[in-house]
Order: C-alpha cells, then sequence, then structure tokens
C-alpha cells in the first residue's frame, strides 16, 4: 500500500495568516504576530512567502504586506471580524484550498527521503533491529542510523514513543530540532512541530541536552521537558501518566490551550483542510479531551461553548468560525 503524503502543517498555517490578513489588513497587532512567527523559523517564513505566490496563481486578486521591516511600526485600526462568510470571504477561502491543493499535489520529500513515516489518521509501530521499539504518530517522519558505536534516531517531525532495550556498551539517541535525549533503556515520548520540542517520561531516565544549559538536565518517570526556539526557553513540569503521548489511545488532551493551538494539532489527523477564519476564536482558551478518531465531530465540541463552529464550506475543507 502507497502511503498519501501528509497535509505540511507549516503551510496550512500560512493559509490561516493569509485569510485573517486578508479580513483585518490593517490590524496591528495581528501583523504583530504574523511577523512573529515568520521569524521564528526560516520555514515559517518560505511558507509564507510561498503561499503569496501560490494565492496569486490561484486567481485570488489580494493584496499581502510585504516583509517586515525591523524599525518599522504599524499603525492602523483593528476591524472586526465578521459573524458570517461574505461572497468575497468564500472566494477567499476556495481561493485558500486551491491553493492548498496545488500544494498538497507536490511531493512532501522529508517523508519521501526518511526511513519511516505514518500517513495521516495512522499510526505506524516499529519494531528497531536492537529489539527496541517505535510508535510514530500520524503525520510523523523518523530517520535511523545505528552502528556499533551507537544508535540514533532523528525524529524530523511529528510525535514517536519509544521503548528502548538496554545496551550498556551501545548508547541510544534521540534528535528532535535542537534537542539530543541519550536514553539507557526507559520509555518516553518525544515531539517535535514548528521549533518546540517535547520529551516525557513514562519510566526510566533520560538526559536531555538543549541550548539553554551546558549540562543536560536529567528527566525521571513523570518529568516533562518543553524546548521552544522561538524564545529559546526549556521549561520543566511533572506530568501524570495519563498525559503522555495520550495520542496512543487516540486522545488529544488540551488544558487550557487556545482554539488555534488545538486547531494546528489536530491537523495532523484530519485528511481534508482545517482553515481558520476567526481571529478572536482562534485566541479563545479551551480545557478538553477530544477523540482523534474523528477529529470534525471532537472539535465541533470543543468549541460550541464558546460560540463556535465547524463548517463543510468547501470539498475537502474544513471552516472553523464563530457560528452565526
Amino acid at each position: 500500500m502507497t502511503d498519501t503524503p501528509p497535509p505540511n502543517l507549516v503551510w496550512e498555517t500560512a493559509l490561516d495568516w493569509l485569510l485573517l490578513i486578508q479580513q483585518n489588513p490593517d490590524d496591528p497587532e495581528l501583523n504583530r504576530r504574523l511577523n512573529d512567527w515568520r521569524a521564528r523559523a526560516p520555514e515559517h517564513d518560505a511558507a509564507w512567502r510561498k503561499a503569496q505566490k501560490v494565492w496569486q496563481l490561484s486567481g485570488a486578486a489580494l493584496s499581502l504586506p510585504n516583509p517586515p521591516a525591523a524599525a518599522a511600526p504599524q499603525v492602523a485600526v483593528a476591524t472586526p471580524a465578521p459573524r458570517r462568510f461574505s461572497r468575497r470571504q468564500y472566494s477567499w477561502i476556495g481561493a485558500a484550498a486551491a491553493a492548498c491543493a496545488v500544494f498538497m499535489l507536490l511531493p512532501d520529500w522529508q517523508a519521501l527521503q526518511a526511513d519511516y513515516r505514518s500517513p495521516t489518521a495512522e499510526h505506524r509501530a516499529i519494531t528497531l533491529s536492537d529489539g527496541s521499539h517505535m510508535l510514530l504518530d500520524s503525520n510523523s517522519v523518523a530517520d535511523v542510523h545505528f552502528d556499533p558505536e551507537q544508535r540514533q534516531v532523528t525524529l524530523l517531525r511529528g510525535q514517536a514513543f519509544f521503548s528502548v532495550k538496554s545496551e550498556p556498551d551501545r548508547a541510544f539517541f534521540v534528535n528532535a530540532g535542537q534537542v539530543r535525549v541519550r536514553v539507557t533503556g526507559t520509555a518516553f515520548a518525544v515531539s517535535v512541530e514548528n521549533g518546540e520540542v517535547q520529551v516525557s517520561v513514562e519510566s526510566g531516565t533520560v538526559a536531555v541536552k538543549t541550548p539553554t544549559a551546558p549540562e543536560p538536565a536529567s528527566l525521571h518517570h513523570g518529568d516533562h521537558l518543553s524546548y521552544s526556539a522561538a524564545d529559546n526557553q526549556t521549561r520543566l513540569a511533572q506530568w501524570p501518566n495519563e498525559s503522555i503521548a495520550p495520542w496512543r489511545r487516540w486522545q488529544l488532551v488540551a488544558v487550557d490551550q487556545s482554539v488555534e493551538d488545538v486547531i494546528k494539532q489536530l491537523r495532523r489527523y484530519q485528511p481534508s483542510l482545517i482553515l481558520l477564519t476567526d481571529k478572536a476564536l482562534g485566541q479563545r482558551r479551551i480545557t478538553a479531551a477530544l477523540n482523534l478518531r474523528d477529529p470534525k465531530r471532537a472539535l465541533q465540541a470543543a468549541i460550541a461553548p464558546l460560540g463556535g463552529a465547524v463548517q463543510d464550506g468547501l470539498p475537502y475543507t474544513l471552516i472553523v468560525t464563530d457560528a452565526p
């Protein structure tokens, strides 16, 4: 069976920004957030520039902001987001869907060139040559390199859970973004997306090296470490077992997370596009356990108390907005 290349999450986020900027082109706070997102990682800025070009090729007559000047202040009056889609807004959304469809027809070279990948809405269980186990979450990509001196896995995208077989004379490493995890024999989860890396330990011990500390941090059962390249900060917390990689049970546990962040995570499991069109709704916060087997219904249930709605506005496209 041939795996379908998963959608590019950074690209879909760039499309979200296009829609939001078109609805509120003179909103200084929105432009500031866009510029922050573009500066967070080179691939963000590249996706934004490509989105502009593909959008124009899709036939939309748009006027999009130029790359930000470092010292140029943005002064404007914010325009509130409408509660109903106008005909023009539907044309924007249609252009976004067309642009994304064009992009999704292109090969996912990162996944095609990697040793292991998992398709959208599926997990993939892998037994490595040393007997260790790696479970890839939906839309995740990893490379594996073992030699007589060490065992090394590079998580290029997504989430993975590892159960590592102990070999005292051959260390096991997991690389994710700018973070390196050294393992002996343990069970732990790693995720990497948009410059943010998270490591959670279910059992055993791992040593995690981040750019913010000269020495690795030692994590034990229940320890959770997150590193953000955006602010170059490392944070530590204690997590109960049920919060460690709940995606293994097809659950997304959101604790005081913004709707925008939840949508970004759900895109990993939804075969169709998810477009967020309402900035204010995206900034609202929710606490919920979402069923990843049915992302559309789970998202609708989570945002309904906030006045949000999920609409099938176009083929293969879910539109998230405030309810009319």
